[in-house]
């Protein structure tokens, strides 16, 4: 640094922002950055990154600053997407606007630094998810090895003594007591039949050349039952996929199908990015027996990442298999910035942590690190029907099902533990039955569903409460993991409390009831955009233009307080409008005296 250069920096009252990197934690580092500027020029400073219609704060001193309306001076904080702003400076001289710039040049080196941290912990706790399930698979896959060894060699071994036995008698028969030959030839070709059969179980010569569903209706053309194939596999797979998945499928048809009756069995198959196949046959066994029976092929299913399921529905046997075509990818993580703004989400993360030490390296730690890592992904939107033009995959992680809307559908979007489940939104683009609407929105997880709009309407919204949608699912699932700890655990009682004083999932639940026309119709509207749905930002909630100074904010929620106070004390009003209203009272309050970002 030049002799100049040091001269300028100590007619400031701030420091370097070189000696700060060197003294603060990673963690404390951007906020102490924020400090330091705010005090070299004489004024207030904030770190905040740009929505649709203004900027929110992500750090800023004096804490609770609303926005950066008469900002004195900003500059970009390198490739974040955010800024850094001089409010109202004491002074504004060239000493300041170079500390302004030194700043955000090292505010920059600070979220970097922080998104590598998250992105490594993230990558730590799916690494150890995916060893725990690769531990599983080997063992998994040496049980099937096994169980398949023994069944290959008794089906071999029982059919060639057998029908061996009786080519014996037959020749010796022959030889000893001068009977014909015919007799001996139909009992070596039904032992050559018999082996074929083995043999076609094995490796169908059709598979390699013409694909699963071929293989599977030259399988059907044995069996003494009817069965109609309906739907298509799409373009060829790998011969591990198809050979799995012909597999399972067959092991299905020879038990529903192995023997006669008047009632035909049905097969759909379908393609999205698994092979699927539904087999449907009338007057079948019950559940339990179908899932005794083909508990070997679920097993050696799941080995390969796919999954067979066994329901009776109206006295019909139903089996789905689902085999995926391709590894799961590692989704990105959010922001860091985006994630810190929100109060709830840190105090969950830290419960998250707790839990994680808590259980140590006991077999419960994989729950722990799922959802851990589940807290640093975007939210996940299923787009049902056409894909169209998907718009917003870098707000949500956004999954296409082309499929009708049914119940199967919604069970499958709710289910956490699939990897194409665990949905927050849902866009459906073509008619929904009552049963997916029911089974979407009854589950013990938040799930937005809209039947009309953009996909990238419905990301945005779900990205501006993604760190408190995220906070949520990871209550829930904590609800159940602590039920593992000693009873006395504190943690049992920190999960109740950050559930039950969580002022951002009130307002959640209120936005479903609004949408839904529970409460407040009159003034369905104006609560809606308090609670945030066209932004997060004080002054959109308020309706304020972006150009609002921190006066007007505080003056417009002075005035969203009575408003709200007077409607809940209104005596038309029920109990529920009146809880509402308590609701947007509070919010509103957190705009007046702000203790920390908004969310």
């Amino acid at each position: 640094m030049s002799g100049g250069l040091v001269r300028r920096w100590l007619s400031t009252s701030g420091r370097p922002p070189h000696e700060i990197a060197a003294a603060e934690p990673p963690e404390r580092l951007a906020a102490a950055l924020v400090r330091n500027l705010a005090e070299g020029t004489g004024g207030k400073a904030a770190y905040a990154v740009p929505t649709e219609r203004s900027h929110v704060v992500v750090e800023s001193w004096p804490p609770g600053l609303s926005g950066v309306a008469g900002a004195a001076g900003a500059e970009q904080v390198g490739s974040t997407g955010g800024a850094l702003f001089v409010i109202a400076p004491s002074k504004w001289d060239d000493a300041a606007r170079a500390l302004l710039r030194d700043t955000a040049a090292w505010l920059d080196v600070a979220v970097q630094l922080a998104r590598l941290h998250v992105d490594h912990a993230a990558a730590d706790q799916r690494a150890r998810r995916l060893n725990a399930e690769l531990n599983s698979a080997r063992a998994r896959l040496a049980r099937v090895r096994d169980l398949e060894r023994h069944r290959l060699v008794q089906a071999i071994t029982a059919t060639t003594l057998r029908d061996l036995d009786e080519v014996r008698k037959s020749l010796r028969a022959v030889t000893e007591e001068g009977a014909e030959l015919s007799t001996a030839e139909g009992v070596l070709e039904e032992l050559i039949d018999d082996f074929r059969a083995v043999v076609r179980g094995v490796f169908p010569a059709m598979l390699p050349d013409r694909g699963p569903r071929a293989a599977l209706e030259e399988l059907a053309a044995t069996l003494p039952r009817a069965v109609t194939f309906k739907g298509d596999l799409g373009r060829r797979a790998g011969w591990q996929l198809e050979s799995g998945f012909y597999h399972a499928v067959a092991a299905a048809l020879n038990l529903l199908a192995g023997k006669g009756s008047a009632l035909p069995m049905t097969v759909t198959f379908g393609r999205d990015d698994a092979l699927r196949a539904r087999i449907h046959a009338p007057d079948a066994p019950a559940e339990a027996q179908l899932r005794y029976a083909l508990g070997q092929d679920v097993e050696r299913l799941a080995v390969l990442g796919g999954d067979m399921e066994c329901a009776a529905v109206d006295g019909a046997a139903v089996i789905t298999v689902r085999l995926a075509e391709r590894v799961e990818l590692a989704p990105p993580a959010v922001d860091p910035a985006e994630l810190e703004r929100s109060a709830v989400y840190r105090k969950v993360r830290e419960l998250v942590r707790q839990g994680q030490i808590a259980v140590g390296g006991a077999p419960g730690r994989a729950a722990w690190d799922a959802v851990a890592e589940r807290l640093t992904m975007p939210p996940r939107l299923a787009v049902v029907g056409p894909g169209g033009d998907i718009k917003g995959g870098t707000l949500a992680s956004i999954t296409v099902f082309d499929t009708p809307a049914d119940r199967e559908l919604a069970e499958e979007l709710r289910a956490d533990d699939d990897p194409r489940g665990g949905m927050d939104g849902v866009l459906c683009r073509v008619p929904a039955a009552p049963e997916f609407r029911e089974v979407l929105l009854t589950g013990r997880n938040r799930v937005v569903l809209a039947e009309s709009g953009s996909v990238g309407s419905l990301a945005a919204r779900l990205a501006a409460h993604g760190p408190v949608i995220a906070a949520r699912r990871a209550v829930v699932a904590m609800r159940d993991l602590v039920r593992g700890l000693p009873a006395g655990h504190q943690l049992r009682w920190a999960v109740e409390q950050v559930s039950a004083d969580a002022h951002e999932f009130a307002e959640l639940d209120l936005l479903d009831d609004l949408e839904r026309g529970d409460v407040l119709r009159a003034a369905a509207t104006d609560a809606a955009r308090m609670l945030g749905a066209d932004g997060i930002d004080p002054r959109t909630r308020l309706g304020l233009p972006p150009s609002a100074t921190d006066e007007e904010v505080v003056t417009a929620a002075r005035a969203a307080v009575a408003r709200w106070r007077a409607h809940a004390e209104h005596p038309a009003n029920s109990s529920r409008d009146r809880a509402a209203c308590e609701v947007l009272v509070r919010t509103a309050e957190g705009m007046l005296a702000p203790k920390g970002q908004s969310c």
